[in-house]
């Protein structure tokens, strides 16, 4: 993809298709290539496309973050032979809730309210990303960036990917979305993104931080945070290890 960074991938009709491989984690391992993705939705894909797309990446379970209105305007998968398809919805917590979205600090308070109220979607959607029976494993949302941004933050937290990598990995979501609007066609694309206000369409590290800073004011740390949502300590640890390998 010339002068994008390696994590993501090159797809026709995809801008923000990555995987979590390849980040150093602070215990002198990596992050495994191959295991896990992320992306946006696929309304951009015809059918052909989409299983041409699951057969490449070897998926064998696919995680979408979308609500139930969002699935019915932008389209969904209903049969990939072979790939489980899983939905937990992550709601816009901001509709009706006051929030600025002009305001610079709108989406980390979006991204603590998520956290703070959906516990059974994360709980589940983390759960699910967790368990290496699952895996090679993607999760989507529209853009890629809000919902499996919080996802992704996560799950390289418990990998023990260190902050700095978790909110460079969040941020590369601005070069897509640099993409997306520039190809913006209401033909294929759903979504007006052009008419969203700057502070929704950013994707910067100062966010990534903030959100792992609550997470850590709020429960102590993104691990106590998970096990307050049920998910064992164990499985973190299972996870941990398979989902890293020693440095060369």
């Amino acid at each position: 993809m010339g002068t994008q960074p390696d994590q993501f991938i090159d797809y026709q009709g995809l801008y923000n298709l990555r995987e979590l491989g390849g980040y150093p984690t602070t215990d002198m391992r990596v992050t495994r290539h191959g295991l896990l993705f992320r992306s946006e939705a696929f309304f951009r894909l015809n059918q052909e496309a989409q299983h041409t797309l699951f057969d490449q990446l070897k998926l064998t379970t696919i995680i979408d973050l979308r609500s139930d209105e969002e699935r019915r305007s932008q389209g969904f998968l209903d049969d990939v032979g072979g790939v489980e398809l899983l939905h937990f919805p992550l709601l816009d917590v901001s509709i009706d809730s006051g929030l600025n979205r002009n305001d610079p600090d709108y989406l980390p308070q979006v991204y603590a309210a998520i956290l703070d109220s959906q516990p059974a979607s994360l709980a589940n959607a983390v759960t699910t990303i967790l368990d290496p029976d699952r895996w090679p494993l993607l999760f989507h949302c529209a853009a890629g960036k809000d919902r499996t941004g919080i996802v992704a933050m996560l799950i390289l937290a418990v990998a023990g990917v260190p902050d700095d990598l978790i909110a460079k990995d969040y941020s590369l979501t601005e070069l897509a979305l640099q993409r997306v609007l520039a190809a913006n066609d209401p033909d294929v694309d759903p979504v007006n993104w052009s008419a969203l206000p700057a502070a929704v369409l950013r994707s910067t590290p100062q966010t990534a931080r903030a959100t792992l800073d609550h997470l850590k004011a709020s429960f102590g740390s993104v691990h106590a945070y998970l096990e307050q949502l049920g998910i064992a300590p164990a499985l973190l640890r299972t996870f941990e290890h398979a989902f890293t390998a020693p440095i060369p």
